[in-house]
Protein backbone atom coordinates (compact mmCIF):
# COMPACT_ATOMS: atom_id res chain seq x y z
CA UNK A 1 0.00 0.00 0.00
CA UNK A 2 2.85 2.40 0.73
CA UNK A 3 4.46 1.86 -2.61
CA UNK A 4 1.35 2.83 -4.48
CA UNK A 5 1.04 6.05 -2.60
CA UNK A 6 4.53 6.93 -3.49
CA UNK A 7 3.86 6.39 -7.19
CA UNK A 8 0.80 8.58 -7.12
CA UNK A 9 2.66 11.33 -5.41
CA UNK A 10 5.25 11.40 -8.10
CA UNK A 11 2.80 11.72 -10.93
CA UNK A 12 1.08 14.56 -9.12
CA UNK A 13 4.31 16.41 -8.68
CA UNK A 14 5.11 16.15 -12.40
CA UNK A 15 1.77 17.53 -13.36
CA UNK A 16 2.24 20.45 -11.03
CA UNK A 17 5.70 21.26 -12.41
CA UNK A 18 4.41 21.21 -16.00
CA UNK A 19 1.81 23.75 -15.09
CA UNK A 20 4.42 25.94 -13.52
CA UNK A 21 6.77 25.90 -16.63
CA UNK A 22 4.25 27.03 -19.20
CA UNK A 23 3.84 30.54 -17.79
CA UNK A 24 7.66 30.96 -17.69
CA UNK A 25 8.17 30.15 -21.40
CA UNK A 26 5.40 32.49 -22.39
CA UNK A 27 6.93 35.26 -20.36
CA UNK A 28 10.36 34.79 -21.89
CA UNK A 29 8.96 34.79 -25.42
CA UNK A 30 7.08 37.94 -24.69
CA UNK A 31 10.17 39.65 -23.39
CA UNK A 32 12.14 38.50 -26.45
CA UNK A 33 9.51 39.82 -28.80
CA UNK A 34 9.45 43.10 -26.99
CA UNK A 35 13.23 43.40 -27.13
CA UNK A 36 13.29 42.52 -30.82
CA UNK A 37 10.65 45.04 -31.58
CA UNK A 38 12.53 47.65 -29.61
CA UNK A 39 15.73 46.81 -31.45
CA UNK A 40 14.07 46.99 -34.83
CA UNK A 41 12.48 50.24 -33.90
CA UNK A 42 15.76 51.65 -32.64
CA UNK A 43 17.57 50.44 -35.73
CA UNK A 44 14.95 51.88 -37.99
CA UNK A 45 15.11 55.12 -36.08
CA UNK A 46 18.89 55.27 -36.34
CA UNK A 47 18.81 54.33 -40.01
CA UNK A 48 16.31 57.03 -40.83
CA UNK A 49 18.23 59.49 -38.71
CA UNK A 50 21.31 58.59 -40.81
CA UNK A 51 19.36 59.13 -43.99
CA UNK A 52 18.25 62.51 -42.80
CA UNK A 53 21.79 63.39 -41.67
CA UNK A 54 23.53 62.40 -44.88
CA UNK A 55 21.10 64.38 -46.97
CA UNK A 56 23.04 67.42 -45.79
CA UNK A 57 26.41 65.87 -44.92
CA UNK A 58 28.99 64.00 -46.92
CA UNK A 59 29.73 60.37 -46.16
CA UNK A 60 32.73 59.41 -44.06
CA UNK A 61 36.08 59.08 -45.88
CA UNK A 62 35.09 61.69 -48.45
CA UNK A 63 37.63 64.14 -49.90
CA UNK A 64 37.15 66.95 -52.41
CA UNK A 65 40.29 68.33 -54.02
CA UNK A 66 42.25 66.85 -51.15
CA UNK A 67 40.11 68.43 -48.41
CA UNK A 68 38.63 66.02 -45.82
CA UNK A 69 34.86 66.41 -46.07
CA UNK A 70 33.81 63.52 -43.85
CA UNK A 71 30.49 64.23 -42.07
CA UNK A 72 30.69 67.89 -43.10
CA UNK A 73 28.01 70.14 -44.50
CA UNK A 74 28.60 72.00 -47.73
CA UNK A 75 29.07 75.44 -46.17
CA UNK A 76 32.42 74.85 -44.46
CA UNK A 77 33.59 72.86 -47.48
CA UNK A 78 32.81 75.74 -49.85
CA UNK A 79 34.65 78.11 -47.53
CA UNK A 80 37.65 75.80 -47.41
CA UNK A 81 37.76 75.42 -51.21
CA UNK A 82 37.35 79.13 -51.88
CA UNK A 83 39.95 80.08 -49.30
CA UNK A 84 42.55 78.28 -51.35
CA UNK A 85 42.63 81.11 -53.84
CA UNK A 86 44.18 83.32 -51.21
CA UNK A 87 47.26 81.08 -51.21
CA UNK A 88 47.49 80.78 -55.00
CA UNK A 89 50.44 82.21 -56.88
CA UNK A 90 51.96 81.63 -60.32
CA UNK A 91 55.73 81.84 -60.71
CA UNK A 92 56.85 82.80 -64.22
CA UNK A 93 60.39 81.79 -65.20
CA UNK A 94 62.49 82.34 -68.33
CA UNK A 95 65.80 83.87 -69.37
CA UNK A 96 67.43 86.50 -67.23
CA UNK A 97 67.17 89.67 -69.29
CA UNK A 98 70.69 90.72 -68.22
CA UNK A 99 72.64 87.47 -68.57
CA UNK A 100 70.43 85.26 -70.71
CA UNK A 101 70.65 82.45 -68.15
CA UNK A 102 67.73 80.04 -67.99
CA UNK A 103 65.33 79.41 -65.08
CA UNK A 104 65.38 83.01 -63.91
CA UNK A 105 62.22 84.24 -62.12
CA UNK A 106 60.70 86.96 -64.28
CA UNK A 107 57.72 87.71 -62.04
CA UNK A 108 54.82 86.34 -59.99
CA UNK A 109 51.06 86.51 -60.46
CA UNK A 110 48.95 86.75 -57.26
CA UNK A 111 45.13 86.88 -57.01
CA UNK A 112 44.84 90.52 -55.91
CA UNK A 113 46.83 91.72 -58.93
CA UNK A 114 44.34 90.33 -61.41
CA UNK A 115 41.14 90.07 -59.26
CA UNK A 116 41.28 86.29 -59.39
CA UNK A 117 38.15 84.52 -58.10
CA UNK A 118 36.64 81.07 -58.17
CA UNK A 119 33.28 80.60 -59.82
CA UNK A 120 30.70 77.80 -59.49
CA UNK A 121 32.14 76.25 -56.30
CA UNK A 122 28.80 76.11 -54.44
CA UNK A 123 27.00 74.60 -57.41
CA UNK A 124 29.71 72.00 -57.91
CA UNK A 125 29.75 70.94 -54.22
CA UNK A 126 25.96 70.79 -54.07
CA UNK A 127 25.98 68.64 -57.21
CA UNK A 128 28.40 66.23 -55.57
CA UNK A 129 26.17 66.00 -52.48
CA UNK A 130 23.14 65.30 -54.64
CA UNK A 131 25.03 62.47 -56.30
CA UNK A 132 25.48 60.88 -52.87
CA UNK A 133 22.79 58.21 -52.14
CA UNK A 134 22.03 58.64 -48.47
CA UNK A 135 20.20 55.30 -48.37
CA UNK A 136 23.59 53.64 -48.40
CA UNK A 137 25.09 55.64 -45.55
CA UNK A 138 25.72 52.49 -43.57
CA UNK A 139 27.82 51.05 -46.37
CA UNK A 140 29.86 54.28 -46.34
CA UNK A 141 30.95 53.45 -42.80
CA UNK A 142 32.40 50.14 -43.93
CA UNK A 143 35.81 51.54 -44.88
CA UNK A 144 34.65 52.89 -48.23
CA UNK A 145 36.44 55.94 -49.71
CA UNK A 146 35.05 58.72 -51.85
CA UNK A 147 37.61 61.01 -53.53
CA UNK A 148 36.38 63.80 -55.76
CA UNK A 149 38.24 66.31 -57.89
CA UNK A 150 36.54 69.53 -58.86
CA UNK A 151 37.74 71.81 -61.61
CA UNK A 152 37.71 75.06 -59.73
CA UNK A 153 36.99 77.46 -62.53
CA UNK A 154 38.33 80.95 -62.11
CA UNK A 155 37.68 84.39 -63.39
CA UNK A 156 40.17 87.24 -63.55
CA UNK A 157 40.77 90.55 -65.26
CA UNK A 158 42.84 89.81 -68.36
CA UNK A 159 43.74 93.47 -68.86
CA UNK A 160 45.21 93.61 -65.36
CA UNK A 161 47.12 90.43 -66.12
CA UNK A 162 48.58 91.92 -69.33
CA UNK A 163 49.56 95.13 -67.52
CA UNK A 164 51.24 93.20 -64.72
CA UNK A 165 53.28 91.10 -67.15
CA UNK A 166 54.33 94.09 -69.28
CA UNK A 167 55.59 95.85 -66.18
CA UNK A 168 58.30 93.23 -65.65
CA UNK A 169 61.83 94.25 -66.70
CA UNK A 170 62.18 91.13 -68.87
CA UNK A 171 59.17 92.20 -70.92
CA UNK A 172 60.42 95.69 -71.75
CA UNK A 173 61.79 96.03 -75.28
CA UNK A 174 64.73 98.17 -74.18
CA UNK A 175 66.02 95.35 -71.95
CA UNK A 176 65.83 92.64 -74.58
CA UNK A 177 68.96 91.30 -76.27
CA UNK A 178 68.64 90.03 -79.83
CA UNK A 179 69.85 86.44 -80.51
CA UNK A 180 73.07 86.04 -82.54
CA UNK A 181 73.79 83.21 -84.95
CA UNK A 182 76.54 80.67 -84.38
CA UNK A 183 79.53 81.24 -86.66
CA UNK A 184 82.94 79.88 -87.57
CA UNK A 185 85.88 81.54 -85.87
CA UNK A 186 88.99 82.87 -87.50
CA UNK A 187 91.97 80.49 -87.51
CA UNK A 188 93.09 79.88 -83.92
CA UNK A 189 96.80 79.52 -83.26
CA UNK A 190 95.96 77.96 -79.90
CA UNK A 191 93.69 75.31 -81.40
CA UNK A 192 95.63 74.95 -84.62
CA UNK A 193 92.38 75.17 -86.52
CA UNK A 194 88.87 76.55 -86.63
CA UNK A 195 86.00 76.24 -84.19
CA UNK A 196 82.31 77.04 -84.06
CA UNK A 197 81.38 79.96 -81.82
CA UNK A 198 77.98 78.99 -80.33
CA UNK A 199 74.89 81.08 -80.92
CA UNK A 200 73.79 83.67 -78.38
CA UNK A 201 70.26 82.87 -77.28
CA UNK A 202 69.33 86.45 -76.47
CA UNK A 203 66.35 87.58 -74.40
CA UNK A 204 63.97 88.77 -77.12
CA UNK A 205 60.60 87.78 -75.64
CA UNK A 206 57.28 87.46 -77.48
CA UNK A 207 55.31 89.31 -74.80
CA UNK A 208 51.86 88.68 -76.27
CA UNK A 209 52.51 84.96 -76.48
CA UNK A 210 53.83 85.04 -72.93
CA UNK A 211 50.66 86.76 -71.66
CA UNK A 212 48.53 84.14 -73.38
CA UNK A 213 50.50 81.29 -71.82
CA UNK A 214 50.40 82.89 -68.36
CA UNK A 215 46.62 83.36 -68.60
CA UNK A 216 46.24 79.71 -69.58
CA UNK A 217 48.38 78.67 -66.60
CA UNK A 218 46.24 80.75 -64.23
CA UNK A 219 43.09 79.11 -65.56
CA UNK A 220 44.67 75.72 -64.99
CA UNK A 221 45.76 76.69 -61.47
CA UNK A 222 49.35 75.85 -62.33
CA UNK A 223 52.04 76.89 -59.88
CA UNK A 224 54.68 77.81 -62.46
CA UNK A 225 55.20 78.34 -66.17
CA UNK A 226 58.49 78.35 -68.08
CA UNK A 227 58.43 80.76 -71.01
CA UNK A 228 61.67 79.40 -72.47
CA UNK A 229 60.37 75.84 -72.64
CA UNK A 230 57.21 77.21 -74.22
CA UNK A 231 59.25 78.77 -77.08
CA UNK A 232 58.44 82.38 -76.24
CA UNK A 233 61.92 83.63 -77.13
CA UNK A 234 63.37 84.60 -80.47
CA UNK A 235 65.92 82.03 -81.59
CA UNK A 236 69.14 82.18 -83.59
CA UNK A 237 68.73 81.14 -87.21
CA UNK A 238 72.03 79.25 -87.20
CA UNK A 239 72.97 77.08 -84.24
CA UNK A 240 76.20 75.36 -83.29
CA UNK A 241 74.80 71.96 -84.28
CA UNK A 242 74.24 73.13 -87.86
CA UNK A 243 75.31 70.18 -90.03
CA UNK A 244 76.73 72.19 -92.90
CA UNK A 245 78.74 74.47 -90.63
CA UNK A 246 80.13 71.50 -88.71
CA UNK A 247 81.02 69.79 -91.97
CA UNK A 248 82.94 72.88 -93.10
CA UNK A 249 84.90 73.09 -89.84
CA UNK A 250 85.57 69.35 -89.80
CA UNK A 251 86.93 69.46 -93.35
CA UNK A 252 89.16 72.46 -92.68
CA UNK A 253 90.53 70.98 -89.45
CA UNK A 254 91.10 67.61 -91.09
CA UNK A 255 93.18 69.25 -93.80
CA UNK A 256 95.06 71.29 -91.20
CA UNK A 257 95.85 68.07 -89.34
CA UNK A 258 97.85 66.76 -92.30
CA UNK A 259 101.49 66.01 -91.62
CA UNK A 260 103.78 64.91 -94.42
CA UNK A 261 107.42 64.19 -93.63
CA UNK A 262 109.29 64.23 -96.93
CA UNK A 263 112.62 62.71 -97.77
CA UNK A 264 113.37 65.21 -100.52
CA UNK A 265 116.60 63.97 -102.05
CA UNK A 266 118.06 63.18 -98.64
CA UNK A 267 116.71 66.28 -96.88
CA UNK A 268 113.82 66.11 -94.42
CA UNK A 269 111.04 68.52 -95.33
CA UNK A 270 108.07 68.67 -92.98
CA UNK A 271 104.71 69.91 -94.18
CA UNK A 272 102.37 70.49 -91.26
CA UNK A 273 99.96 72.95 -89.72
CA UNK A 274 102.53 75.73 -89.67
CA UNK A 275 102.46 75.85 -93.47
CA UNK A 276 98.95 74.55 -94.06
CA UNK A 277 97.32 77.33 -92.03
CA UNK A 278 98.17 79.70 -94.88
CA UNK A 279 96.66 77.36 -97.48
CA UNK A 280 93.37 76.44 -95.79
CA UNK A 281 90.64 79.01 -95.41
CA UNK A 282 86.88 79.16 -95.05
CA UNK A 283 84.81 81.23 -97.40
CA UNK A 284 81.79 81.07 -99.64
CA UNK A 285 80.14 78.54 -97.39
CA UNK A 286 82.91 75.96 -97.66
CA UNK A 287 86.44 75.03 -96.66
CA UNK A 288 88.97 75.97 -99.32
CA UNK A 289 92.42 74.58 -100.03
CA UNK A 290 94.67 76.84 -102.11
CA UNK A 291 95.89 74.24 -104.58
CA UNK A 292 98.04 76.82 -106.35
CA UNK A 293 99.91 77.36 -103.06
CA UNK A 294 100.46 73.60 -102.94
CA UNK A 295 101.95 73.72 -106.43
CA UNK A 296 104.19 76.63 -105.42
CA UNK A 297 105.39 74.69 -102.38
CA UNK A 298 106.29 71.67 -104.49
CA UNK A 299 108.06 73.87 -107.04
CA UNK A 300 110.06 75.60 -104.30
CA UNK A 301 111.19 72.32 -102.78
CA UNK A 302 112.11 71.01 -106.22
CA UNK A 303 114.15 74.14 -106.86
CA UNK A 304 115.89 73.73 -103.52
CA UNK A 305 116.64 70.01 -103.56
CA UNK A 306 116.56 68.80 -107.15
CA UNK A 307 120.02 68.22 -108.65
CA UNK A 308 118.97 67.62 -112.23
CA UNK A 309 120.98 69.81 -114.67
CA UNK A 310 123.13 71.34 -111.93
CA UNK A 311 126.92 71.37 -111.82
CA UNK A 312 128.43 68.53 -109.87
CA UNK A 313 131.79 67.90 -108.28
CA UNK A 314 133.40 64.65 -109.32
CA UNK A 315 136.49 62.88 -108.03
CA UNK A 316 138.28 61.33 -110.99
CA UNK A 317 140.13 58.05 -111.02
CA UNK A 318 143.28 60.16 -111.32
CA UNK A 319 142.58 61.57 -107.86
CA UNK A 320 141.57 65.15 -108.60
CA UNK A 321 138.21 66.81 -108.27
CA UNK A 322 136.52 68.58 -111.17
CA UNK A 323 133.27 70.47 -111.58
CA UNK A 324 131.00 69.35 -114.40
CA UNK A 325 127.62 70.45 -115.78
CA UNK A 326 124.79 68.19 -114.75
CA UNK A 327 123.29 67.94 -118.24
CA UNK A 328 120.43 65.42 -118.07
CA UNK A 329 121.40 63.68 -114.84
CA UNK A 330 120.21 64.14 -111.26
CA UNK A 331 117.09 64.15 -109.13
CA UNK A 332 114.16 65.84 -110.83
CA UNK A 333 110.81 66.24 -109.10
CA UNK A 334 107.71 65.64 -111.17
CA UNK A 335 106.04 68.84 -109.99
CA UNK A 336 102.66 68.15 -111.56
CA UNK A 337 102.35 64.59 -110.26
CA UNK A 338 103.63 65.48 -106.81
CA UNK A 339 101.27 68.45 -106.58
CA UNK A 340 98.33 66.25 -107.50
CA UNK A 341 99.38 63.60 -104.99
CA UNK A 342 99.98 66.11 -102.20
CA UNK A 343 96.61 67.78 -102.75
CA UNK A 344 94.91 64.38 -102.41
CA UNK A 345 96.83 63.63 -99.20
CA UNK A 346 95.80 66.95 -97.68
CA UNK A 347 92.16 66.33 -98.50
CA UNK A 348 92.50 62.97 -96.71
CA UNK A 349 94.17 64.56 -93.67
CA UNK A 350 97.04 62.09 -94.01
CA UNK A 351 99.99 61.72 -91.69
CA UNK A 352 102.75 59.84 -93.50
CA UNK A 353 106.39 59.77 -94.49
CA UNK A 354 107.12 59.80 -98.21
CA UNK A 355 109.38 60.77 -101.06
CA UNK A 356 108.22 63.15 -103.75
CA UNK A 357 107.37 61.79 -107.17
CA UNK A 358 110.52 61.97 -109.29
CA UNK A 359 110.47 62.08 -113.06
CA UNK A 360 114.22 61.41 -113.08
CA UNK A 361 116.27 59.86 -110.29
CA UNK A 362 119.99 59.56 -109.65
CA UNK A 363 122.39 57.02 -108.19
CA UNK A 364 122.24 58.30 -104.64
CA UNK A 365 120.62 61.10 -102.67
CA UNK A 366 122.21 64.40 -101.84
CA UNK A 367 124.18 66.92 -103.84
CA UNK A 368 126.80 64.27 -104.70
CA UNK A 369 124.24 62.15 -106.47
CA UNK A 370 126.43 60.16 -108.87
CA UNK A 371 126.90 57.35 -106.40
CA UNK A 372 129.37 54.49 -106.56
CA UNK A 373 128.30 52.90 -109.84
CA UNK A 374 129.09 54.85 -113.00
CA UNK A 375 130.94 55.05 -116.30
CA UNK A 376 133.88 57.49 -116.27
CA UNK A 377 135.25 58.65 -119.64
CA UNK A 378 138.42 60.77 -119.62
CA UNK A 379 138.39 62.34 -123.07
CA UNK A 380 141.94 63.64 -122.92
CA UNK A 381 143.39 60.23 -122.13
CA UNK A 382 140.70 58.46 -124.20
CA UNK A 383 140.25 55.96 -121.42
CA UNK A 384 137.03 54.66 -119.85
CA UNK A 385 136.46 53.18 -116.38
CA UNK A 386 133.35 51.35 -115.19
CA UNK A 387 132.69 51.21 -111.45
CA UNK A 388 130.10 49.00 -109.77
CA UNK A 389 129.39 49.62 -106.05
CA UNK A 390 132.71 51.44 -105.78
CA UNK A 391 134.71 48.69 -107.45
CA UNK A 392 136.45 49.10 -110.81
CA UNK A 393 135.05 46.23 -112.88
CA UNK A 394 136.54 47.13 -116.27
CA UNK A 395 138.44 49.78 -118.17
CA UNK A 396 139.15 50.32 -121.84
CA UNK A 397 140.43 52.77 -124.43
CA UNK A 398 137.95 54.40 -126.78
CA UNK A 399 137.67 56.98 -129.52
CA UNK A 400 135.43 60.01 -128.98
CA UNK A 401 134.35 62.91 -131.22
CA UNK A 402 136.82 64.48 -133.57
CA UNK A 403 138.38 67.90 -132.89
CA UNK A 404 138.82 69.03 -136.51
CA UNK A 405 135.22 69.01 -137.68
CA UNK A 406 132.23 71.09 -136.57
CA UNK A 407 131.56 71.67 -132.90
CA UNK A 408 128.63 69.27 -132.76
CA UNK A 409 131.06 66.42 -133.37
CA UNK A 410 132.83 67.15 -130.07
CA UNK A 411 131.70 64.68 -127.41
CA UNK A 412 130.03 66.84 -124.74
CA UNK A 413 131.47 67.18 -121.27
CA UNK A 414 129.28 66.62 -118.21
CA UNK A 415 127.39 64.15 -116.07
CA UNK A 416 124.69 62.25 -117.94
CA UNK A 417 122.12 59.56 -117.28
CA UNK A 418 121.79 56.71 -119.76
CA UNK A 419 118.63 57.30 -121.78
CA UNK A 420 118.10 53.64 -122.69
CA UNK A 421 119.99 50.75 -124.24
CA UNK A 422 119.24 48.50 -127.20
CA UNK A 423 120.92 46.02 -129.50
CA UNK A 424 121.17 45.80 -133.26
CA UNK A 425 120.61 49.47 -134.00
CA UNK A 426 121.45 51.30 -137.23
CA UNK A 427 123.08 54.72 -136.86
CA UNK A 428 122.27 57.09 -139.67
CA UNK A 429 123.78 60.42 -140.70
CA UNK A 430 123.93 62.55 -143.82
CA UNK A 431 126.91 60.62 -145.17
CA UNK A 432 126.63 57.22 -143.53
CA UNK A 433 124.48 54.34 -142.37
CA UNK A 434 126.20 52.22 -139.73
CA UNK A 435 124.79 49.14 -137.96
CA UNK A 436 126.00 48.52 -134.40
CA UNK A 437 125.44 45.63 -132.02
CA UNK A 438 125.20 47.64 -128.77
CA UNK A 439 123.72 51.12 -128.63
CA UNK A 440 123.73 53.08 -125.34
CA UNK A 441 122.76 56.77 -125.80
CA UNK A 442 123.31 59.11 -122.85
CA UNK A 443 122.56 62.62 -124.20
CA UNK A 444 120.38 63.30 -127.19
CA UNK A 445 121.96 61.12 -129.86
CA UNK A 446 125.37 61.04 -128.23
CA UNK A 447 126.04 57.55 -126.92
CA UNK A 448 128.37 54.60 -126.48
CA UNK A 449 128.51 51.80 -129.03
CA UNK A 450 130.75 49.15 -130.48
CA UNK A 451 132.91 50.17 -133.48
CA UNK A 452 134.14 47.03 -135.23
CA UNK A 453 135.46 49.11 -138.14
CA UNK A 454 138.22 50.58 -136.01
CA UNK A 455 141.52 48.81 -135.73
CA UNK A 456 142.82 50.90 -132.82
CA UNK A 457 141.46 52.86 -129.86
CA UNK A 458 142.91 55.45 -127.51
CA UNK A 459 145.80 57.84 -127.93
CA UNK A 460 145.28 60.93 -130.13
CA UNK A 461 143.13 59.21 -132.74
CA UNK A 462 140.10 61.28 -131.74
CA UNK A 463 141.72 64.62 -132.60
CA UNK A 464 141.87 64.10 -136.35
CA UNK A 465 140.02 60.82 -136.86
CA UNK A 466 137.44 60.84 -134.15
CA UNK A 467 133.74 60.00 -134.30
CA UNK A 468 130.80 62.25 -135.02
CA UNK A 469 130.46 62.67 -131.25
CA UNK A 470 129.80 59.16 -129.90
CA UNK A 471 132.17 57.09 -127.82
CA UNK A 472 133.44 54.26 -130.03
CA UNK A 473 134.28 51.13 -128.04
CA UNK A 474 136.01 47.87 -128.82
CA UNK A 475 133.21 45.36 -129.52
CA UNK A 476 134.14 43.09 -126.61
CA UNK A 477 134.20 46.02 -124.17
CA UNK A 478 130.90 47.38 -125.50
CA UNK A 479 129.31 43.97 -124.87
CA UNK A 480 130.51 43.92 -121.26
CA UNK A 481 129.53 47.51 -120.55
CA UNK A 482 126.08 46.80 -122.00
CA UNK A 483 125.55 44.14 -119.33
CA UNK A 484 126.32 46.53 -116.45
CA UNK A 485 124.43 49.64 -117.45
CA UNK A 486 120.71 50.40 -117.48
CA UNK A 487 118.43 53.41 -117.90
CA UNK A 488 119.62 56.30 -115.73
CA UNK A 489 123.09 54.80 -115.16
CA UNK A 490 125.57 57.71 -114.66
CA UNK A 491 127.98 58.47 -117.49
CA UNK A 492 130.67 61.02 -116.59
CA UNK A 493 132.57 62.59 -119.51
CA UNK A 494 135.28 65.16 -118.98
CA UNK A 495 138.35 66.76 -120.51
CA UNK A 496 140.83 66.79 -117.69
CA UNK A 497 143.27 68.95 -119.66
CA UNK A 498 140.78 71.02 -121.63
CA UNK A 499 139.09 70.42 -124.99
CA UNK A 500 141.73 70.35 -127.79
CA UNK A 501 139.28 71.62 -130.38
CA UNK A 502 140.84 73.02 -133.56
CA UNK A 503 137.83 73.17 -135.85
CA UNK A 504 135.70 76.16 -136.83
CA UNK A 505 134.82 78.56 -133.99
CA UNK A 506 131.85 77.38 -131.99
CA UNK A 507 129.21 79.35 -130.14
CA UNK A 508 129.34 78.81 -126.37
CA UNK A 509 127.30 75.79 -125.36
CA UNK A 510 124.62 76.52 -122.73
CA UNK A 511 125.28 74.85 -119.42
CA UNK A 512 121.63 73.89 -119.04
CA UNK A 513 120.01 72.90 -122.34
CA UNK A 514 116.67 74.52 -123.02
CA UNK A 515 114.85 71.20 -122.86
CA UNK A 516 117.32 68.75 -121.28
CA UNK A 517 114.69 66.11 -120.50
CA UNK A 518 114.04 65.70 -124.23
CA UNK A 519 116.68 63.30 -125.57
CA UNK A 520 116.29 64.69 -129.08
CA UNK A 521 117.03 68.28 -128.10
CA UNK A 522 120.72 67.82 -128.94
CA UNK A 523 120.97 66.10 -132.30
CA UNK A 524 124.24 64.49 -133.38
CA UNK A 525 124.43 63.72 -137.06
CA UNK A 526 126.27 60.47 -136.36
CA UNK A 527 123.80 58.79 -134.02
CA UNK A 528 120.29 58.53 -135.40
CA UNK A 529 119.35 54.93 -134.60
CA UNK A 530 116.83 52.98 -136.58
CA UNK A 531 115.87 49.56 -135.42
Amino acid sequence: MEEKQTGETTETQKSTEAKEHKPKKKYILTIFLLLFAATVAATAYLYYRGIAYYRTHFFPNTTINGIDCSDREIGPIIDALESRIDNYGLEVVGRDYRTGESDAVLGNIVPEDIQLQYVGIREAVEALLRQQNELFWIEAHLDRKYDYTLDQETTFDEELLGSAVKSWNACKRKNMQMPEDAYISEYSEKLGGYEIIPETKGTELDVEKAISLIAEAVRGQESSVDLEKSDCYGDAAVKSDDKQMNRIVDNANKWLGTKIVYDWNGTEVVLDNETLKDWVSIGGGKAVLDEEAVRTFVSEQAAAYDTYGRRKNFMTTGGYEISLPGRNYGWKTDVESETEELVALIYQGSSIEKEPVYSISAGQKGSNDIGNSYVEADMNSQHLYLYQDGNLVLETDFVSGTMVSSWDCVTPEGVFGLLYKTTDAVLRGETYTTPVKYWMPFYGNYGMHDANWRGAFGGDIFITNGSHGCINLPPSMAAQIYQYVSKGFPVVCYYSQGIPYIGPPAEPEPENPENPENPDSQVNQEAVPTE
